[in-house]
């Protein structure tokens, strides 16, 4: 899989993720305590302002009490305009028993206040809204004290910017933590995928290296143990490979040999004909086992030059795929078998032979498996990025499956019937795959099979 970079990862992160949750549930809690904040102020301020409008109402009822009705109206008068230390305007208003207006800022008692209560909300024909007290004397005059809801509202409007600005520094804040922290913690991610991704392609050389003693230090320092220790397995498995083929193929070879000289002998020998038969069938099997250990030896090589870039070229798949079709060629028109080639210029970094050594058994296996007369594609493609071998048969295809174990090691499937082979064709495909850092996948084609080699085009 290719690897994400730059905002595409760092939005589908989920560390990035995890450290905006954080982020998110501060900001939240942040915004949280400032709308209680704002909640409990503005009660605050409103039961002061309502406790002062009371103390303005308890001082216009001591002047009647002290002087009368033209005290008091001589007092509103005074006051008119006037503005509490608070600093909003109040709007005062005193009425006779019998309802008529004695002074103030309203031109009569409003009649939504009949019968209410000491504490009040209203609104005046002229569509104004007020919050005041109300203040009723027995044998004397109604007394209203108020203040516009419009000119609260301005305070708090004015509280809310000033609660505003900590609010975007919070917001600000959140976001800032999580790009500096979502991007050193995706970083040291993605530094261990980089590895992973490079020991996928072969290189089991690759380390993190990775110093700290947080959870990522040891996360590091266990992946570089376990890929150490993977490297002494594949090494201590290439080299009892590597050293079965070679003790086994010499033996071999010699039992061979002999038993071409003992079949020549018997040739010579008229009494010895009949064993002629059972001594060409032995030449052939020791034949054959050679060659699974030639093949062995080949795949534990190619495995082990994995991640080694000595030797490698850029490599055109196009001509591979010719120079193997034009080799295939004849044996596929002796079944009446026809390659079909279409290639596009697919630059590689490669070994030319081992390339063309995968091409010929994805080929071999497309005709081997083909019935007669049908047609094998052979293909080459290519993009800005990626180079594709693809190579597609009309055969029996593969069981359900079966692709995931393919590539390893004397696996056959069941629809090959006694096609001769001890499945190894494959397991060379894809160690020469692994070489190359190279991707195989097994597709069903309906019919037959369709392999595909993808690889990274090569920078010329």
């Amino acid at each position: 899989m290719e690897p994400r970079t730059g905002l595409a990862a760092f939005a589908r992160s989920s560390t990035v993720r995890l450290v905006s949750a954080i982020a998110a549930v501060f900001l939240l809690a942040f915004v949280g305590v400032g709308v209680a904040v704002r909640s409990t102020a503005s009660t605050y301020i409103e039961r002061r302002i309502l406790d002062t409008l009371e103390t303005d109402a308890a001082g216009l009822e001591a002047v009647w009490r002290e002087g009368g009705t033209a005290a008091l109206v001589r007092a509103i008068e005074r006051r008119r305009g006037e503005t509490g230390a608070d600093g909003l305007a109040r709007m005062r208003l005193a009425v006779g028993p019998d309802g008529e207006k004695l002074a103030g800022d309203f031109a009569a008692w409003p009649n939504d206040l009949d019968g209410a209560s000491d504490r009040i909300r209203f609104e005046t024909t002229d569509g104004g809204a007020y919050a005041g007290v109300v203040r009723r004397i027995a044998g004397g005059p109604d007394l209203l004290v108020a203040h516009a809801v419009a000119e609260h509202a301005a305070v708090m409007r004015a509280l809310d910017r000033d609660l505003l600005m900590p609010m975007i520094v919070a917001l600000m804040a959140a976001l800032a933590v999580t790009a500096l922290v979502g991007r050193r913690l995706l970083a040291r991610i993605e530094r261990v995928n980089l590895v992973a991704r490079r020991v996928e392609a072969g290189d089991l050389a690759a380390r993190v290296d990775a110093a700290g003693a947080d959870e990522f230090g040891r996360l590091a320092t266990h992946v570089d143990a376990m890929l150490e220790r993977i490297a002494i397995l594949m090494r201590g498995v290439h080299h009892l490979s590597d050293h079965i083929a070679h003790e086994m193929r010499t033996p071999l070879a010699r039992l061979r040999a002999r038993l071409e000289a003992a079949r020549r002998i018997a040739e010579a020998t008229p009494a010895a004909a009949p064993l002629l038969p059972a001594l060409d069938e032995a030449v052939a099997e020791s034949s054959e086992l050679i060659s699974v250990f030639s093949a062995l030896l080949d795949i534990a090589r190619t495995e082990a030059a994995a991640g080694d870039a000595r030797g490698l070229a850029v490599v055109d798949l196009a001509e591979v795929a010719a120079m193997v079709v034009d080799l295939y060629e004849a044996a596929a028109e002796d079944r009446g078998i026809r390659l079909a080639l279409a290639t596009v210029s697919a630059p590689v970094v490669g070994e030319r032979m081992l390339l063309m050594r995968m091409a010929a058994n994805l080929v071999d296996n497309a005709v081997k498996f083909s019935p007669d007369g049908a047609v094998v594609d052979v293909g080459v493609e290519a993009t800005a990025t990626q180079c594709r071998l693809v190579v597609r048969d009309r055969g029996p295809g593969v069981p359900e499956g079966f692709e995931a174990r393919a590539f390893e090691r004397f696996t056959r499937a069941e629809t090959v019937g006694a096609t001769p082979g001890h499945g190894l064709g494959l397991a060379l495909v894809g160690a020469i795959a692994l070489r190359h850092g190279m991707k195989i996948a097994l597709e069903r084609a309906d019919p037959g099979l369709r392999v595909v080699a993808t690889g990274a085009r090569a920078t010329t």
